[in-house]
């Protein structure tokens, strides 16, 4: 009976954090549901230039976001023009890559110059049954349906002021049951914004310190109550998505700037560049829970882009220069570390008892972990131009659509 109690447990913790959208055929958003994961179980394991690689196309313009998957539709987004004056979004058929339509936006603000180190179509799209959501550094937020009809658009520089900062905007829109939810930090004014998904109305703003990172916020529900938990630049902190008001946060963190929060029901693990900075926080606290909801600090971990993925008891985390590094779930000691073919911009997959990792060279590892380390059970490749990367990945049944620069390449059995 005991047994029984403890797994009817871990299934509601697991149930409480999934994403509105745990249909097996979809990929709705950044990280699909958030964190990394797929309960799909054909995934395809095997694949190179001459075989596996079922389609591959041009897009519109360039851009750094993921694609997301509804049904038998793609989206992407990317941005053009000498100063990323124009805004892209292109529809694709999962299983032909046939264009199923483009949209073409002027931007409502446009930058001085596009270099490397600004971003560029950064935020990623989220999707789901009344269509797609887009965002982009301008500002501007628009609604789609499926047949590529605007709902409603909104011009977010216009409303609460110009993006401050050298290198753009990074964060991506986040689904929840009733709207979409928004974080726009940077070196001016910055906010968390909860939008109605029909109509594209605020619901609520919160205002916020001036605080330059690319995180994603990520949407727990813990305790029978829907939070928003941020990890951004010196503060980790949470608020509740009823009424925007902030429950709990925690500000003794550095450099956790870029890769996003990750959680397993009861953490939140979140990945810093800094040594000694990545680290895992219990849910459950109130006001300032620095000294009391800290459960452990990495001592040798550094995060990178790839946001951390928690799997089992391990929590994996990959530094700039390309180490995959298991720490224990537990207590944040390290398993072991593996050296990977290169770096990764894409974090981490967890399907069944395997993970993929997708380097931004377009090499790629299948691996079966364990407390000894991880065993290779696939080595697949994509050409990559010498100049771009793989920035991130959609998944499908039988197939994975990954986005460089300029193209998304579908891979599949």
């Amino acid at each position: 009976m005991r047994s029984i109690k403890i797994t009817l447990l871990l299934f509601v913790l697991e149930s409480n954090f999934c994403s509105i959208y745990a249909d097996l055929n979809q990929w709705p958003g950044f990280r699909g549901n958030g964190n990394s994961r797929t309960d799909i179980k054909k995934l395809p394991e095997n694949w190179n230039e001459q075989k596996g690689v079922l389609w591959k196309v041009n897009l519109s313009g360039f851009g750094q976001s993921s694609p997301v998957i509804w049904n038998k539709n793609v989206y992407v987004t990317s941005t053009g023009g000498k100063n990323k004056e124009f805004l892209y979004l292109d529809s694709y058929d999962l299983n032909s890559g046939k264009k199923n339509w483009s949209k073409t936006l002027k931007a409502t603000e446009k930058v001085k110059e596009v270099t490397n180190m600004i971003s560029q179509g950064a935020p990623s799209p989220v999707v789901g049954p009344d269509g797609v959501y887009i965002f982009f550094e301008s500002g501007d937020l628009v609604a789609f349906d499926h047949d590529g009809e605007k709902r409603w658009s909104r011009q977010l520089t216009k409303e609460f002021g110009q993006f401050k900062g050298g290198h753009g905007i990074g964060s991506s829109l986040v689904n929840v049951p009733k709207g979409l939810v928004l974080l726009v930090d940077h070196d001016g004014p910055s906010y968390l914004l909860y939008i109605n998904r029909e109509d594209g109305k605020t619901v609520w703003r919160k205002s916020r310190d001036p605080r330059v990172s690319w995180t994603t916020p990520l949407y727990v529900n813990y305790d029978n109550e829907e939070k928003i938990v941020i990890s951004s630049n010196g503060l980790v902190d949470c608020y509740r998505l009823e009424d925007g008001e902030r429950v709990w946060w925690f500000d003794d963190i550095q450099r956790n700037t870029v890769a996003s929060p990750s959680t397993n029901g009861k953490l939140i693990v979140v990945g810093s560049s800094y040594p000694k900075q990545s680290l895992a926080i219990s849910l459950g606290g109130k006001g300032n829970i620095n000294e009391t909801h800290l459960k452990w600090r990495a001592d040798s971990v550094t995060c990178s882009f790839a946001s951390p993925l928690i799997d089992g008891d391990r929590v994996f985390f990959i530094n700039r220069s390309g180490t995959l590094q298991a720490q224990s779930i537990v207590d944040g000691s390290q398993h072991w570390e593996y050296k990977l073919p290169d770096g990764c911009w894409a974090s981490p997959l967890a399907a069944e008892d395997k993970i993929y990792i997708f380097c931004k060279n377009g090499k790629s590892l299948l691996i079966k972990t364990s407390d000894k380390g991880p065993k290779v059970l696939a080595e697949n490749e994509i050409s990559v131009k010498e100049d771009d990367k793989v920035y991130g990945y959609g998944v499908a049944e039988n197939k994975f659509v990954f986005r460089t620069g300029r193209e998304i390449i579908c891979v599949g059995n």
